[in-house]
């Protein structure tokens, strides 16, 4: 083996982790957490930049084994097509399409991807789903999802469908913790729900056909304790592995 394949092998894998705006991080989406979570499964963790145009895009997937689509604010109406409903929160229109470009590419490239709590919701208005603006107003009938205990305590069970995440959790049910009002609303063409929480609402999506695209509404990053969470960033990091090997 040359010297070439040496290193290929040896090498962390880099995963690109979305940033979020000064005030988002002051409030409560640490970047930190993800990064110690990419950290401890053995990845090499870099902070992307907001980027405005597809040739950025294709710079920053270029650059990177795998991309992290983070947790934040809610995402502009504008962005969705939709007119604002009455419960939608504070949006950061520069950011989402920064994640929507850059997720689109790295789907082109079918390179790793991990979608957390808003980071799922963007998955999918990038592949071309839709989402609920606000889950208490567009389905009334559902549970309280935005929970009342620090996060990283569980807050309710979901069910894990048929699908990649069930075979590498290994189980039916677990418990997540829960910080959202917005969610899946419509699952874009190729891809799969793969769990629910009680009420219905989708908790994760994964693409079929890729390598690894998954989009989870909790926050593994913050229950770094549980295996689960574990085993999610486990995953994501190998694939990550894998896809760096081929460049």
């Amino acid at each position: 083996m040359d010297t070439m394949s040496n290193m290929k092998m040896e090498r962390k894998p880099i995963i690109g982790i979305t940033i979020a705006h000064c005030n988002e991080e002051l409030k409560s989406y640490p970047r930190a957490l993800y990064v110690e979570a990419v950290k401890q499964a053995g990845g090499q963790p870099i902070l992307l930049p907001t980027i405005a145009t597809v040739e950025e895009a294709e710079d920053i997937v270029g650059l990177i084994d795998g991309l992290i689509l983070t947790g934040g604010g809610d995402i502009s109406p504008i962005l969705l097509e939709e007119e604002p409903i009455r419960g939608v929160g504070e949006c950061l229109p520069d950011r989402d399409l920064s994640e929507i470009l850059m997720t689109q590419k790295a789907l082109d490239k079918d390179l790793p991807l991990l979608g957390i709590c808003k980071g799922i919701q963007i998955l999918a208005i990038a592949a071309g789903g839709k989402i609920y603006q606000d889950i208490v107003s567009e389905c009334p009938e559902s549970m309280e999802h935005k929970m009342k205990a620090p996060r990283d305590f569980p807050w309710h069970e979901i069910l894990l469908m048929e699908s990649h995440l069930k075979d590498f959790l290994g189980e039916e049910r677990i418990s997540v913790n829960s910080v959202h009002h917005q969610a899946v609303a419509e699952v874009p063409r190729e891809f799969a729900v793969s769990a629910v929480a009680p009420d219905g609402i989708i908790e994760a999506i994964e693409k079929k056909e890729a390598s690894f695209c998954v989009g989870v509404q909790w926050h593994p990053e913050v229950m770094v304790k549980d295996k689960n969470s574990q085993r999610l960033f486990q995953q994501f990091i190998k694939a990550g592995k894998d896809y760096g090997m081929m460049k």
